[in-house]
């Protein structure tokens, strides 16, 4: 099977990925009542300012998606919505950024699927924050999936207690030297 992953800019990328988002959130979580659940794709305030990234099939059905919300005047998901025990006045402001809305196709969670999914898409994130020069990227991360992504050398650190955030949540932190750290792979991509 040939993927191929790109970020999302067409406008057939981008509601693909909207569409594959609304399956997952809207339908398979049930969260519709929120506002960014319009029938048939799943948006909000914050896609805006992101870029969107997918890992498209051989048959140009998303497979996995991933956003990166970078220069938001109104903020970011986890730092807006939950507690942090971290001093946000000690990043420039430029080089913050988070990741959100990173979902598997059901049918390609597989440990080894899902842990080449999620390579794929590292890559091509981590080039584009590079570019940008992102140094601090947000999340808010269920456990067990805080668990998968520090296994699959996303190194994010909680920045603060588990809490209430659409279902049980730490708000986490990874910086991108530590993720070159883990993944000296994509020192080479980057030159």
């Amino acid at each position: 099977m040939t993927t191929t992953f790109v970020e999302a800019t067409t406008q057939e990328e981008l509601e693909k990925v909207f569409a594959f988002r609304y399956r997952i959130v809207c339908e398979k979580l049930g969260v519709d009542t929120l506002d960014y659940c319009e029938p048939g794709r799943e948006t909000d305030e914050y896609d805006a300012y992101a870029m969107h990234f997918a890992a498209f099939d051989d048959q140009g059905e998303v497979a996995a998606c991933v956003r990166l919300i970078h220069n938001s005047p109104i903020g970011y998901p986890t730092a807006n919505h939950m507690r942090c025990d971290i001093d946000e006045s000690a990043f420039e402001p430029h080089k913050v950024a988070e990741l959100s809305r990173i979902f598997v196709n059901a049918e390609k969670r597989g440990i080894q699927e899902t842990k080449r999914l999620f390579q794929g898409l590292k890559e091509i994130v981590y080039l584009k924050g590079k570019a940008l020069g992102i140094e601090y990227t947000y999340g808010g991360l269920e456990k067990p999936f805080l668990k998968l992504l520090n296994m699959f050398k996303y190194p994010y650190k909680p920045i603060g207690e588990e809490q209430d955030y659409v279902g049980r949540r730490y708000p986490c932190i990874m910086y991108t030297r530590d993720l070159e750290a883990e993944n000296p792979e994509l020192l080479r991509g980057a030159d």
